[in-house]
């Protein structure tokens, strides 16, 4: 059977306004035009080839950040960097396996012969489906936990270098609350929660803030395996979650943006949990 869902319209969801933009004032009070929320800010996503970091990596660039897109799809990475450069914002396509400490460093130091810095980095790169699906342990940790290290440990000596930034690294509700039986992504994205915080307090005095968001369902590419064994999985899902919808790669997008830019200048050491209200409480419970 044929899933019905579009995963093509997932980066924006209904409540998506490209207009919902802030003005820059004269000192006259007349607005000018809009402001670029990361204008010229230079911002890595890692797994931005589809889903939740292609959706990052297109919300970065409408706002003015020159984005490197990593992936370890080529054509998925530059399906991203066609889709921001047609917009005529500014990207690179850069292949790099982050689970390795060697491509994590070419990764950075490709970005900073590019364009001379680093100010953002999303660390979003997971593994396949079906390694989280069998609890493919070494592939969870790998990818997940290890390449997020990866990752920051060499972009904090350049942040440092330009006196900040802002890594934003993606977790999950798995690791804050036991759902099923993926165990091996749980504890990994559980690590990565915990990595936050303590990064967050070591960097705090390099003015590097360190947060991380938690997603609950999301509508990605993610799930096609599992529409497959079961078109209605995600009709199903909905009923958990308290606002009545799953989210969309948006909704994420939005989030990260936010920590990303400057207004989150006194967020680090953060858990945002973006998933609905899934994790506040079981609102089918009867009393």
């Amino acid at each position: 059977m044929k899933a019905k869902y579009d995963f093509s319209k997932g980066e924006r969801g209904k409540f998506y306004n490209p207009k919902a933009v802030f003005n820059i004032p004269n000192p006259d009070g007349k607005d000018v035009g809009p402001k670029m929320r990361l204008n010229n800010k230079i911002a890595i996503v890692t797994g931005a080839g589809r889903g939740i970091g292609k959706a990052v990596a297109l919300r970065f660039a409408e706002e003015g950040a020159k984005v490197v897109v990593d992936d370890v799809n080529d054509i998925n990475g530059a399906s991203t960097v066609a889709a921001i450069t047609d917009a005529g914002g500014e990207a690179l396509f850069i292949n790099a396996d982050v689970s390795d400490a060697n491509e994590a460093e070419r990764l950075i130091s490709s970005t900073v012969d590019a364009y001379g810095s680093v100010d953002i980095l999303v660390n979003n790169a997971i593994c396949s489906t079906a390694d989280v699906l069998n609890n493919n342990w070494e592939s969870n940790l790998a990818v997940a936990l290890r390449g997020t290290s990866h990752c920051s440990e060499v972009v904090v000596p350049v942040m440092q270098q330009v006196g900040g930034g802002s890594i934003v690294n993606i977790a999950s509700v798995n690791g804050l609350i036991g759902l099923q039986g993926i165990h091996a992504y749980s504890a990994a994205k559980g690590g990565v929660i915990a990595l936050t915080r303590s990064m967050a307090v070591a960097h705090g005095k390099d003015n590097i803030r360190i947060n991380c968001i938690c997603p609950g369902t999301i509508q990605t590419e993610v799930w096609e395996p599992m529409i497959e064994r079961n078109p209605q999985i995600l009709d199903e899902i909905t009923p958990w979650y308290p606002l009545g919808r799953i989210g969309q790669p948006i909704d994420i997008a939005n989030a990260a943006l936010f920590l990303a830019s400057d207004e989150a200048s006194f967020a680090t050491g953060a858990v945002f949990v973006i998933d609905g209200g899934l994790t506040a409480g079981n609102h089918q419970f009867p009393i």
